[in-house]
């Protein structure tokens, strides 16, 4: 059957004869369709014919894309079994789980750095996280910072001088340690742990809530820490609380059997209370000034034995005098006297030098001052022995004129002549006032000169409570060492 337009009066027809008033407007069919009726062979044939390469063409298209389907199919499950194998950085640790549970021989199932081939999820899975941590502990035991009007956190300083002495601490607010002496500290710490067990550690507990765990027994293990150190050990330079705050922290973190293991504890800022800081501060500071002071007097002690002695010799002086006051005490005069002759022997030494060899010195010379004077005076009693033999009591009448003379010559010397009878009589008399004025420049003319000797340096006697007015010599006089001061 054929047809080349359209019926008008066709109700079907969705044009509505439409196509045949317009045919007139229509260009000529290029092409030509004629279908055959049923049973129609040649022209069945024909049709298959005429739909061959098309088919052709359909099953090739097909047949390629069933290929290129396969080669996904086979893509995507070599993708899925190569997806379980991961890459555990340097610094990272885990384990294999196999349909949730912890996979691997026992003793090896904890991963390590590298290429670890597994099962693909959801059969197998790898949990890695890293093994390191690094938690900074500021506020637990820090009193609260009070605003100084600006966003800027406040400094340790401005919180000292902020510090009210005569308000408490804020509960809930101000955190602090109580130490074994009773005193209040604040510390703030800077924890180090690694996960050294990441089998034990997942089995109690997941990744994310390590740093929990961590800061839970550090404060337990801090208050402990601080209970068994005084205020003083807390904040000395060196620091304490931080080592025994980790061995405390480990042990509960042992007993828990968690895999973690603390690195390194440092308390940052270990301090007292800071309404108290100022004081405390002050305490310190006269501290290491004592310790300056002792160190000067002790440098200025070493020179000022130095000056005496010389060199190093004064320290066998010192033992040698502390020897000779020990055998003093012990009732011993023997060995007091030995010690005392080895203390003259070592101050007569060639090597001894300072203050100790001007006085060895001037001794020396006044000795042969006066052995001079001695001869000098032996020689003339000797001269005087003949002419004595022969007149004794012209001579002794000449000395002694000699010697009332010399009282006579005396500038502050005065002469009262009195009647030899003057019975129950009483003369009261006063002397002149030039000579009573003369003879209190005499003395302190006297006094000036020791003074002058003293400031010199040319006067140095150690030890004159023992040299007594009218009685017995001390024990650097007496040399038997029986009496003397110390001794009576």
């Amino acid at each position: 059957m054929s047809s080349d337009s359209s019926d008008p009066s066709d109700p079907t027809d969705p044009l509505n004869g439409l196509a045949g008033r317009e045919s007139e407007h229509r260009r000529a069919a290029s092409a030509r369709f004629d279908v055959a009726k049923k049973g129609g062979t040649g022209d069945a044939m024909d049709m298959r014919d005429a739909l061959d390469p098309a088919t052709h063409s359909l099953g090739e298209a097909l047949k390629l894309s069933y290929r290129i389907l396969q080669l996904g199919i086979v893509a995507l499950v070599v993708m899925f079994l190569f997806s379980g194998v991961q890459s555990v950085q340097e610094g990272d640790t885990g384990v294999k789980t196999l349909f949730g549970a912890i996979a691997g021989a026992e003793g090896d199932e904890q991963l390590t750095p590298g290429l670890q081939p597994f099962w693909p999820y959801p059969v197998g899975d790898l949990v890695v996280f890293p093994s390191r941590h690094t938690l900074s502990m500021h506020r637990e035991f820090w009193p609260a910072s009070r605003s100084r009007g600006d966003m800027r956190p406040p400094t340790l300083q401005e919180q000292i001088d902020a510090a009210d002495p005569n308000a408490g601490l804020a509960p809930g607010a101000d955190f602090s340690l109580l130490t074994r002496d009773g005193d209040i500290a604040h510390a703030q710490f800077e924890v180090e742990y690694v996960v050294s067990d990441a089998v034990k550690f997942l089995e109690m507990t997941e990744p994310t809530k390590a740093d929990r765990i961590v800061a839970a027994v550090m404060r337990q293990g801090a208050v402990e820490a601080a209970s068994s150190l005084t205020l003083a050990e807390i904040t000395d330079t060196r620091d304490q609380l931080g080592p025994a705050v980790r061995e405390s922290a480990q042990r509960v973190l042992d007993r828990l059997d968690s895999g973690i293991e603390i690195m390194a504890v440092r308390a940052i800022e270990r301090v007292a209370p800071l309404a108290v800081m100022n004081r405390f501060r002050e305490v310190q500071t006269s501290r290491e000034n004592s310790k300056t002071f002792v160190e000067v007097a002790r440098q200025a002690a070493i020179t000022e034995l130095t000056s005496i002695a010389g060199g190093e010799v004064y320290l066998e002086l010192l033992t040698l005098i502390r020897q000779y006051e020990t055998a003093l005490d012990s009732s011993n005069p023997l060995d007091s006297e030995k010690v005392l002759l080895a203390i003259g022997e070592r101050m007569s030494a060639p090597d001894v030098g300072g203050e100790i060899a001007r006085t060895v010195l001037r001794a020396k010379a006044s000795e042969s001052s006066m052995l001079a004077r001695l001869e000098r005076e032996t020689q003339r009693i000797d001269g005087l022995a003949a002419s004595f033999r022969d007149s004794n009591a012209q001579i002794v009448q000449q000395l002694w004129l000699d010697a009332v003379r010399e009282v006579y010559l005396n500038p502050q010397a005065e002469v009262f002549a009195a009647p030899n009878a003057l019975g129950m009589l009483n003369l009261r008399m006063a002397s002149s006032s030039d000579i009573m004025q003369d003879r209190r420049n005499s003395e302190i003319q006297r006094k000036k000169a020791i003074e002058a000797a003293r400031a010199a340096g040319g006067y140095y006697a150690p030890g004159t409570e023992q040299i007594s007015i009218g009685k017995g010599g001390g024990r650097r006089l007496n040399r038997d060492a029986q009496t003397g001061f110390g001794r009576d």
